[in-house]
């Protein structure tokens, strides 16, 4: 064996890793093996050589073999550790990073230790540990906002508020403009229902965070639960506004747009208008188009088409200083383009008094909007919502063409909810249209629901829409059977519906 040879190769290999060279780095590991195979060095370049393809497996062995030829050095176990991490192997890379503290590692590597550390005790809800490692991470890397986010979520999770909104306050200092700490604290508040605090925490970050798609949807979040408490649907109009609010102030792609007219159609239910609904689904099925073209998700009062009186120039400025405090000059210019798109679709005539702009401007470029070469892309996951609201505003209508071409899509879901919710929506839309064997497809029905009860005797879902199709045919006693299975805060709303359906009620 060659001594001076083996470490030329292993200095080359490590070399050729640095330049991004990683075939070649492995393969001189594997020249210096042939010299040496006990040589830990060089199981380590091809550990990482194999790390770079993502070969975790073969990354595991050689740093196996690693830790094998150095058993007291704490980096081999280090790394070993990141290989199961990387292969998801939690359990194994906790035991591999807890020798390695005991061991002791390298300055440059017992940060990374902690942190990793932490963040795998997170992952597997071991929140306690997590926040321990957290803070022994903090003290070697200092701040760092991603072991401060998960800091203060470990925090909340182990029911220790105060402490989670602290960490979420040190995040908003050390980066003001960053809605990630107002978020952490306005989710901690809703979750304990501290709403009017919760709000408060959106103003702020409306004043001094940068706009995200996420600062609307949680203030979608707290006018729905404004709404659950009270039954107002005034929240429901201002979450409404406020996804209107944030398609006209980001920039939204594609996926944004979607969802923000998916979660304007999910309103629009709730407040029973079928007819927006569906212009919003209709929207999230074009989005690109849609966008492009000003759709709103904003229904336009009647009232708006009118003329109305010109407000006073201190209404005018308390409304400008109002928006450009919450969300500076782009939304006052979204606003004008908005209000004027308004008016041309409810005066047609206005063209005609319009100075036209000038061919070198270039108002195509100053207003965002989509590449329409973009082809938008759905989960299954928002296909099943999709098709779930359809059948829901299309049952609002009393639709049951309709209702049956989207409950058939629904069926065919992945989802047991989701498909439990089309196969009934489908055999009841046959019921409403007269469906001479409208009974049979019940029974059929019912017989999947008890067969997936066998399967799982804690589907309560199942048996939920048991009772619902037992109500429909006017078995009452048998619903009522099912019902006893079922607590008490599930079998209050089905014993209602019980009660009014013998009533003669409609349900």
């Amino acid at each position: 064996m060659d001594e001076n040879k083996v470490e030329s190769l292993i200095a080359d290999s490590r070399l050729a890793f640095i330049q991004g060279r990683y075939k070649e780095s492995l393969m001189l590991a594997k020249k210096a093996l042939a010299e040496e195979s006990g040589n830990a060095d060089a199981h380590q370049c091809a550990g990482n050589a194999h790390m770079s393809f993502g070969d975790y497996n073969s990354a595991i062995a050689s740093y196996k073999a690693a830790v094998e030829c150095e058993p007291d050095n704490g980096d081999r176990y280090f790394n070993l550790g990141y290989a199961y991490a990387s292969n998801d192997q939690s359990a194994e890379a906790l035991a591999m990073f807890a020798k390695a503290d005991e061991m002791g590692c390298s300055p440059n590597v017992i940060g990374q230790l902690y942190k990793i550390m932490a963040m795998l005790c997170f992952d597997m809800g071991k929140y306690e540990d997590a926040v321990l490692n957290f803070i022994k991470a903090e003290k070697i890397i200092g701040i760092d906002m991603d072991i401060l986010q998960r800091k203060s979520l470990s925090y909340s999770m182990i029911n220790d508020t105060s402490s989670a909104i602290e960490v979420a306050n040190q995040m908003k200092l050390l980066a003001p403009t960053d809605y990630a700490g107002y978020r952490i604290a306005f989710n901690i508040l809703l979750q304990e229902e501290r709403l009017e605090e919760a709000e408060k925490e959106l103003d702020r970050a409306e004043r001094f965070s940068k706009p995200k798609p996420e600062m609307f949807l949680d203030w979608v979040a707290y006018e729905t639960a404004r709404y659950k408490l009270d039954g107002d649907k005034s929240h429901l109009d201002a979450a409404l506004q406020k996804l209107n609010d944030g398609l006209c102030v980001l920039k939204p792609d594609v996926g944004e747009v979607i969802n923000s007219y998916v979660n304007a159609a999910e309103i629009y239910v709730q407040l029973e208008n079928a007819d927006m609904a569906l212009n919003c689904l209709h929207a999230a099925e074009n989005p690109i188009h849609s966008f492009n073209n000003g759709f709103s998700v904003i229904e336009l009062p009647e009232k708006e088409l009118r003329p109305v009186s010109r407000p006073s120039e201190r209404e005018i400025n308390h409304a400008v200083e109002a928006v450009r405090r919450k969300y500076g000059d782009r939304r006052l210019e979204a606003m004008g383009k908005e209000l004027m798109r308004r008016n041309r679709r409810s005066n047609p005539e206005a063209e005609e008094y319009m100075t036209p702009l000038a061919d070198t401007q270039t108002d195509v470029q100053e207003t965002y909007r989509l590449d329409n070469d973009v082809k938008a892309s759905y989960t299954m996951e928002k296909l099943d919502q999709i098709y779930r609201l359809y059948v829901a505003a299309y049952t609002l209508k009393k639709d049951n063409a309709n209702i049956r071409t989207y409950a058939s899509k629904l069926a065919n879901s992945q989802d047991t909810q989701n498909k439990y919710i089309g196969k009934y929506s489908l055999v009841k839309a046959l019921k409403d249209e007269g469906y001479e064997k409208a009974d049979e497809e019940y029974q059929a029905l019912q017989k999947f629901l008890r067969n997936a009860m066998i399967k799982d005797p804690s589907d309560l879902l199942a048996l939920n829409f048991r009772v619902q199709c037992c109500i429909d045919l006017g078995e009452f006693d048998e619903a009522e059977k099912l019902c006893s299975l079922l607590s008490d805060d599930l079998k209050t709303p089905l014993k209602e519906q019980i009660d009014k359906a013998r009533s003669g009620g409609e349900v």
